[in-house]
């Protein structure tokens, strides 16, 4: 029943709004509204404009689209279920309540744990600033920096990796993520996340994908797709695995 009403409100909601004719089929508004729901802390007002703006910057028709932020949202969810089976329980993204420290690592490291907001398992990733101080972007807070030993994850779901590239751009990504401390705010929008500035909410994957991005033009992202999850930068074709957790 709550589901239903949930599907009511959004679809209301979408329709408030001018929207294109691309829209007015049934189901193209069935993907706006799945994305939402697997997305409530993004806005549809935020949905639509985003894929507004990039169907007018790539010549894609905003169906296509929307079919593609869904298709990538459920290939993420997929991985987020066999990831929970073979791990059991996920912590929380931005909290500590795991078992194990993160522990320490190189600079420009970043590692990578199971972890979700309230309503989808993206997974959570966060950059070695020092070897022992932690660069992350979290609800609530933005981009923070966290000790090592505060930092906790669940034994047997995490890893650290390292990204393949020049020690000079590894130490001058994490420089830029750490510039970003206190004042980039947290950003729910993962589905269009590589099309936002780079300055700006953000939320943890765009922070490691821009740092790269920014310093040494790396894109780390495995698939390329419209957004770029925690998942993607661990499983990036420019990454190396330095140690599970």
């Amino acid at each position: 029943m709550r589901n239903h009403v949930v599907s009511t409100v959004l679809a209301f909601c979408l329709a408030a709004f001018s929207v294109p004719s691309a829209f007015a089929q049934n189901h193209n508004l069935t993907y706006a509204d799945e994305i939402l729901q697997m997305q409530p802390d993004l806005t549809n007002e935020e949905l639509l404009s985003s894929v507004r703006s990039i169907a007018k910057n790539t010549g894609d028709t905003e169906e296509a689209l929307f079919k593609q932020i869904y298709k990538e949202l459920k290939n993420d969810q997929t991985k987020a279920t066999k990831e929970k089976q073979q791990a059991g329980e996920i912590g929380t993204m931005g909290s500590s309540g795991g078992t194990v420290s993160v522990g320490t690592s190189t600079k420009g490291n970043f590692y990578y744990t199971a972890s979700q907001t309230a309503y989808l398992n993206h997974g959570h990733v966060g950059m070695y600033y020092t070897s022992s101080t932690i660069v992350e972007s979290v609800p609530d807070t933005g981009v923070r920096t966290i000790s090592t030993t505060l930092r906790k994850v669940d034994q047997g779901d995490a890893q650290v990796k390292s990204v393949t590239t020049s020690t000079t751009n590894r130490e001058n990504a994490a420089n830029w993520a750490f510039s970003r401390v206190g004042i980039d705010d947290y950003s729910y929008n993962f589905v269009t996340n590589r099309t936002t500035s780079h300055i700006g909410d953000k939320n943890c994957s765009k922070l490691i994908w821009s740092a790269y991005k920014l310093n040494g033009n790396l894109d780390l992202d495995v698939d390329g797709g419209l957004g770029v999850y925690p998942r993607d930068v661990r499983d990036a074709p420019d990454t190396r695995l330095v140690r599970n957790i």
